[in-house]
């Protein structure tokens, strides 16, 4: 059978195989982590793609364990929704308000399993609601194919928050005059992790996000994204399938 047409779980054990065989000590690079932020409905960071993304195409599990906000009252935790590609409206208004594109982890952990060893060139994770739930920090660590049951801290990003707001008209009680305050009903944040050179880590087969209270018990967090390259063992992997699938057709021309 060709390896392609194994199940995901044996594809990655065959690629680990062959890096335990074959490859190199995992490296990491220095890391970059840029923010972006936008009080109204713009999505940060420019137009939204989801293309590329290894959780919505090369994942083989995903899980989540701790507490999330309000998950036994109409915020069911769904963790599909991190990279199902859509972001969903940038507020917490409207469709945006009942949850159904957000995961709001609080003192939780989100754990997404590869299907083979995957090299990291970029993270990115999107959260929108209003500027009470868009704050993000967290500790993202991964485990290699080499050391499939130990997780490296890549890095706990530094605490990111919308601070910049258009204005709206108010009422000021006290005078009976108008003000204008800060409207802070859209607050959307990116950020995003690349490294100095490189890549982010390397033969990475599961990363981990590890999330400590932040923020008003749970960020309305929308989209996880990873791009990456596979391991060369992966391509072995997949030229081992091509000849596999090759010698057998060869095979039945010569009984034939």
């Amino acid at each position: 059978m060709p390896a392609f047409l194994l199940p995901k779980s044996i594809r990655r054990d065959i690629a680990v195989l062959l890096l335990i065989l074959f490859g190199q000590q995992a490296t990491q690079a220095g890391i970059i982590q840029t923010n972006f932020g936008t009080g109204t409905n713009a999505v940060p960071g420019g137009p939204f793609d989801p293309s590329g993304n290894i959780l919505a195409t090369n994942l083989l599990s995903a899980s989540a364990t701790g507490s999330f906000y309000r998950q036994d009252s109409g915020y069911p935790v769904v963790v599909s929704r991190l990279y199902d590609g859509n972001l969903g409206p940038l507020s917490s208004a409207g469709l945006g308000g009942d949850g159904n594109f957000t995961v709001m982890p609080n003192v939780a952990t989100i754990q997404f399993d590869l299907d083979a060893p995957y090299d990291i060139t970029a993270i990115r994770t999107y959260a929108s609601w209003d500027s009470g739930r868009d704050g993000q920090q967290y500790t993202v660590s991964y485990a290699t194919a080499l050391e499939p049951s130990t997780y490296t801290t890549l890095l706990a990003i530094s605490r990111f928050d919308v601070t910049d707001f258009p204005l709206r008209e108010d009422y000021d009680w006290d005078t009976g005059e108008p003000i204008m305050i800060p409207d802070e009903d859209f607050a959307t944040t990116l950020v995003q992790l690349t490294p100095t050179s490189g890549f982010l880590a390397q033969q990475v087969v599961s990363l981990r996000f590890a999330f400590s209270g932040v923020e008003n018990g749970g960020t309305a967090f929308r989209e996880f994204q990873v791009t990456a390259v596979p391991e060369p063992s992966t391509y072995a992997m997949a030229l081992a399938g091509i000849a596999c699938g090759g010698f057998s057709i060869w095979r039945r021309r010569k009984r034939a």
